[in-house]
Protein backbone atom coordinates (compact mmCIF):
# COMPACT_ATOMS: atom_id res chain seq x y z
CA UNK A 1 0.00 0.00 0.00
CA UNK A 2 1.43 3.69 -0.47
CA UNK A 3 2.11 5.82 2.44
CA UNK A 4 -0.60 8.35 3.03
CA UNK A 5 0.72 11.24 5.11
CA UNK A 6 -0.07 14.65 4.88
CA UNK A 7 2.52 17.02 3.89
CA UNK A 8 2.67 18.72 7.28
CA UNK A 9 3.63 15.31 9.16
CA UNK A 10 7.06 14.99 7.30
CA UNK A 11 7.91 18.47 6.34
CA UNK A 12 9.90 19.02 9.21
CA UNK A 13 11.83 15.94 8.94
CA UNK A 14 13.07 15.71 5.68
CA UNK A 15 13.67 19.67 5.81
CA UNK A 16 15.98 18.44 8.73
CA UNK A 17 17.88 16.12 7.15
CA UNK A 18 18.10 18.64 4.39
CA UNK A 19 18.91 21.69 6.16
CA UNK A 20 21.74 19.34 6.97
CA UNK A 21 22.63 18.67 3.51
CA UNK A 22 22.63 22.87 3.24
CA UNK A 23 25.36 23.00 6.09
CA UNK A 24 27.29 20.08 3.59
CA UNK A 25 26.69 21.36 0.49
CA UNK A 26 22.97 20.85 -0.99
CA UNK A 27 21.43 24.06 -1.81
CA UNK A 28 17.52 23.38 -1.65
CA UNK A 29 15.95 21.96 1.38
CA UNK A 30 12.97 19.53 0.58
CA UNK A 31 9.56 18.92 1.78
CA UNK A 32 7.28 15.71 2.03
CA UNK A 33 4.57 16.26 -1.16
CA UNK A 34 1.13 16.96 -0.61
CA UNK A 35 -1.49 14.36 -0.93
CA UNK A 36 -4.53 15.97 -0.51
CA UNK A 37 -5.32 19.66 -1.77
CA UNK A 38 -5.09 21.83 1.51
CA UNK A 39 -2.97 24.35 2.74
CA UNK A 40 -0.10 23.53 5.13
CA UNK A 41 2.74 26.08 6.77
CA UNK A 42 5.52 26.19 9.13
CA UNK A 43 7.20 28.71 11.41
CA UNK A 44 10.89 27.46 12.14
CA UNK A 45 13.85 28.33 14.21
CA UNK A 46 17.03 26.91 16.36
CA UNK A 47 20.45 26.83 15.90
CA UNK A 48 23.03 25.67 13.48
CA UNK A 49 26.77 25.06 14.41
CA UNK A 50 29.39 23.43 11.90
CA UNK A 51 33.25 23.46 11.88
CA UNK A 52 36.19 22.52 9.06
CA UNK A 53 39.01 23.67 8.19
CA UNK A 54 38.09 23.79 4.45
CA UNK A 55 42.07 23.47 2.85
CA UNK A 56 43.11 25.91 5.10
CA UNK A 57 45.77 26.36 7.90
CA UNK A 58 42.77 26.73 10.90
CA UNK A 59 39.36 25.74 11.38
CA UNK A 60 35.99 27.95 10.47
CA UNK A 61 33.30 27.96 13.06
CA UNK A 62 29.61 28.91 12.09
CA UNK A 63 26.92 29.44 14.50
CA UNK A 64 23.55 30.32 12.69
CA UNK A 65 20.27 31.06 14.20
CA UNK A 66 17.53 31.26 11.35
CA UNK A 67 13.95 31.86 11.13
CA UNK A 68 12.55 29.99 8.28
CA UNK A 69 8.58 30.04 7.14
CA UNK A 70 6.82 27.72 4.73
CA UNK A 71 3.21 27.29 2.96
CA UNK A 72 2.50 24.46 1.03
CA UNK A 73 -0.35 25.92 -1.03
CA UNK A 74 -1.68 22.43 -2.83
CA UNK A 75 0.98 21.69 -5.15
CA UNK A 76 2.84 25.14 -4.67
CA UNK A 77 5.64 25.54 -1.85
CA UNK A 78 7.29 28.58 -0.83
CA UNK A 79 9.76 29.07 1.72
CA UNK A 80 11.90 31.56 3.10
CA UNK A 81 15.12 31.64 5.46
CA UNK A 82 16.93 34.64 7.22
CA UNK A 83 19.44 33.62 9.54
CA UNK A 84 22.09 35.50 11.89
CA UNK A 85 25.77 34.35 11.45
CA UNK A 86 29.00 34.15 13.71
CA UNK A 87 31.66 33.30 11.47
CA UNK A 88 35.10 32.50 14.03
CA UNK A 89 38.05 31.89 11.61
CA UNK A 90 39.50 32.76 8.07
CA UNK A 91 36.47 31.41 5.87
CA UNK A 92 33.59 33.08 4.58
CA UNK A 93 30.59 31.66 3.92
CA UNK A 94 28.94 31.68 0.42
CA UNK A 95 25.73 30.12 1.74
CA UNK A 96 24.36 26.70 1.22
CA UNK A 97 27.48 25.16 3.38
CA UNK A 98 29.96 26.48 0.65
CA UNK A 99 33.04 27.84 2.55
CA UNK A 100 36.07 29.81 0.78
CA UNK A 101 38.72 29.21 2.95
CA UNK A 102 40.74 32.33 2.65
CA UNK A 103 44.41 32.67 3.59
CA UNK A 104 43.91 35.90 5.99
CA UNK A 105 44.14 35.45 9.44
CA UNK A 106 41.46 34.58 11.85
CA UNK A 107 38.88 36.66 12.37
CA UNK A 108 35.34 37.12 14.43
CA UNK A 109 32.37 38.47 12.84
CA UNK A 110 28.49 38.46 13.44
CA UNK A 111 25.32 39.72 11.91
CA UNK A 112 22.25 39.57 9.41
CA UNK A 113 23.17 36.35 6.95
CA UNK A 114 22.14 35.52 3.43
CA UNK A 115 18.15 35.75 3.27
CA UNK A 116 17.41 32.80 0.55
CA UNK A 117 13.56 32.41 -1.20
CA UNK A 118 12.98 29.06 -3.09
CA UNK A 119 9.82 27.62 -4.38
CA UNK A 120 9.18 24.40 -5.54
CA UNK A 121 5.68 22.57 -8.24
CA UNK A 122 4.68 19.24 -7.00
CA UNK A 123 4.59 17.81 -10.40
CA UNK A 124 2.61 14.02 -9.36
CA UNK A 125 1.46 13.43 -6.23
CA UNK A 126 2.32 9.67 -6.54
CA UNK A 127 0.25 6.67 -6.98
CA UNK A 128 0.27 2.51 -6.53
CA UNK A 129 2.62 3.03 -9.70
CA UNK A 130 4.68 5.92 -9.74
CA UNK A 131 6.79 8.33 -6.74
CA UNK A 132 6.11 11.85 -6.42
CA UNK A 133 8.19 14.52 -8.35
CA UNK A 134 8.97 17.77 -7.83
CA UNK A 135 11.00 20.43 -9.16
CA UNK A 136 12.64 23.45 -6.83
CA UNK A 137 14.61 26.56 -7.13
CA UNK A 138 16.60 28.64 -5.09
CA UNK A 139 18.04 32.29 -5.01
CA UNK A 140 20.56 33.30 -1.88
CA UNK A 141 20.09 37.27 -1.60
CA UNK A 142 23.44 38.84 -0.59
CA UNK A 143 22.18 40.46 2.65
CA UNK A 144 24.96 39.06 4.61
CA UNK A 145 27.89 42.39 5.63
CA UNK A 146 31.75 42.36 4.94
CA UNK A 147 33.14 39.03 5.61
CA UNK A 148 29.48 37.04 5.95
CA UNK A 149 29.20 36.26 2.76
CA UNK A 150 30.12 36.52 -0.68
CA UNK A 151 27.77 39.69 -1.94
CA UNK A 152 27.00 37.62 -4.53
CA UNK A 153 23.17 36.36 -5.67
CA UNK A 154 23.62 32.63 -6.17
CA UNK A 155 20.45 30.26 -7.85
CA UNK A 156 20.01 26.71 -7.88
CA UNK A 157 17.43 24.38 -9.59
CA UNK A 158 16.92 20.61 -8.53
CA UNK A 159 14.50 18.05 -9.12
CA UNK A 160 13.17 16.45 -5.84
CA UNK A 161 11.32 12.71 -5.61
CA UNK A 162 9.94 10.58 -2.64
CA UNK A 163 8.96 7.01 -2.70
CA UNK A 164 6.80 5.58 0.26
CA UNK A 165 8.31 1.80 0.59
CA UNK A 166 5.15 1.01 3.39
CA UNK A 167 3.28 3.06 6.15
CA UNK A 168 6.81 3.72 8.32
CA UNK A 169 9.51 3.78 5.63
CA UNK A 170 9.99 6.76 2.80
CA UNK A 171 12.88 7.16 0.55
CA UNK A 172 13.82 10.42 -0.99
CA UNK A 173 16.41 12.03 -3.37
CA UNK A 174 17.45 14.85 -5.32
CA UNK A 175 19.51 16.19 -8.19
CA UNK A 176 20.80 19.35 -9.42
CA UNK A 177 22.72 22.31 -10.48
CA UNK A 178 24.18 25.54 -8.16
CA UNK A 179 25.07 28.57 -10.14
CA UNK A 180 27.61 30.13 -7.53
CA UNK A 181 28.83 34.04 -7.66
CA UNK A 182 32.20 34.74 -7.14
CA UNK A 183 34.21 36.14 -4.33
CA UNK A 184 36.31 38.59 -4.92
CA UNK A 185 39.18 37.46 -7.04
CA UNK A 186 38.23 33.50 -5.91
CA UNK A 187 36.59 31.92 -8.74
CA UNK A 188 33.90 29.47 -7.38
CA UNK A 189 32.80 26.64 -9.38
CA UNK A 190 29.14 26.13 -10.52
CA UNK A 191 28.13 22.29 -10.21
CA UNK A 192 25.97 19.24 -9.46
CA UNK A 193 24.26 18.65 -5.90
CA UNK A 194 22.54 15.93 -4.84
CA UNK A 195 21.03 13.97 -1.60
CA UNK A 196 19.42 11.31 -0.94
CA UNK A 197 17.74 9.59 2.25
CA UNK A 198 15.28 7.50 4.36
CA UNK A 199 13.22 8.66 6.63
CA UNK A 200 11.31 6.21 9.11
CA UNK A 201 8.27 6.78 11.46
CA UNK A 202 8.13 3.93 14.18
CA UNK A 203 4.80 6.04 15.75
CA UNK A 204 2.62 8.82 13.98
CA UNK A 205 4.47 11.58 16.40
CA UNK A 206 8.29 10.62 16.00
CA UNK A 207 10.35 10.79 12.47
CA UNK A 208 13.85 9.39 12.17
CA UNK A 209 16.33 9.30 9.42
CA UNK A 210 19.29 10.11 7.34
CA UNK A 211 20.39 11.72 4.41
CA UNK A 212 23.99 11.33 2.30
CA UNK A 213 24.84 14.23 0.60
CA UNK A 214 26.98 15.56 -2.53
CA UNK A 215 28.31 18.51 -3.63
CA UNK A 216 30.50 18.67 -6.63
CA UNK A 217 33.76 20.67 -6.13
CA UNK A 218 33.11 24.17 -6.31
CA UNK A 219 36.96 25.62 -5.26
CA UNK A 220 39.70 24.31 -7.95
CA UNK A 221 41.71 22.01 -5.80
CA UNK A 222 39.45 21.54 -2.82
CA UNK A 223 37.84 18.42 -3.98
CA UNK A 224 33.80 17.66 -3.79
CA UNK A 225 32.14 17.66 -0.34
CA UNK A 226 30.16 14.57 1.06
CA UNK A 227 28.79 14.47 4.25
CA UNK A 228 25.90 12.56 6.10
CA UNK A 229 23.46 13.42 8.46
CA UNK A 230 21.38 11.53 10.56
CA UNK A 231 17.86 13.27 12.31
CA UNK A 232 15.02 12.89 14.62
CA UNK A 233 12.07 14.65 14.84
CA UNK A 234 9.06 14.43 17.79
CA UNK A 235 5.63 16.20 16.97
CA UNK A 236 3.94 17.26 20.21
CA UNK A 237 0.98 19.40 21.33
CA UNK A 238 -1.07 19.35 17.90
CA UNK A 239 0.88 22.09 16.81
CA UNK A 240 4.25 22.09 17.73
CA UNK A 241 7.68 19.90 16.60
CA UNK A 242 11.54 19.77 18.17
CA UNK A 243 14.52 17.81 16.16
CA UNK A 244 17.60 17.68 15.93
CA UNK A 245 20.40 16.82 13.35
CA UNK A 246 23.71 15.98 13.20
CA UNK A 247 26.76 16.29 10.23
CA UNK A 248 29.79 14.47 9.26
CA UNK A 249 32.05 15.34 6.85
CA UNK A 250 33.58 12.92 4.71
CA UNK A 251 36.19 15.21 2.53
CA UNK A 252 38.17 17.87 3.04
CA UNK A 253 35.57 20.15 1.61
CA UNK A 254 33.27 19.60 4.21
CA UNK A 255 32.57 20.62 7.39
CA UNK A 256 34.61 18.23 9.73
CA UNK A 257 31.32 17.67 11.94
CA UNK A 258 28.43 19.77 12.95
CA UNK A 259 24.79 19.53 14.19
CA UNK A 260 21.32 22.26 14.69
CA UNK A 261 18.32 21.88 16.58
CA UNK A 262 14.76 22.97 15.37
CA UNK A 263 11.78 24.09 16.83
CA UNK A 264 8.48 24.56 14.46
CA UNK A 265 4.84 25.79 15.03
CA UNK A 266 2.44 24.81 12.46
CA UNK A 267 -0.70 24.57 11.24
Amino acid sequence: MRLRLPAAALLAAIFLANHASAQGGAPVQEAAPAQTSTTTWEVLTGVDYSVGDYGAASDTTIISVPLSAKAQIDRLRLELTVPYVDINGPGTSAGGGIIVPGNKAVTHRSGLGDITAGAAWLINRGGQSAPSFEIAGLVKVPTAGSGLGTQKFDYAAQMNVYEPLSSQFLLFGSAGYQWLGDFGTVKLEDGVVASAGLNYKPMESISTGFGVNYHQEYLHGLGDVFSLSPYLQWNFGGMFRVGAYGLVGLTNASPRFGGGLRLGLYG
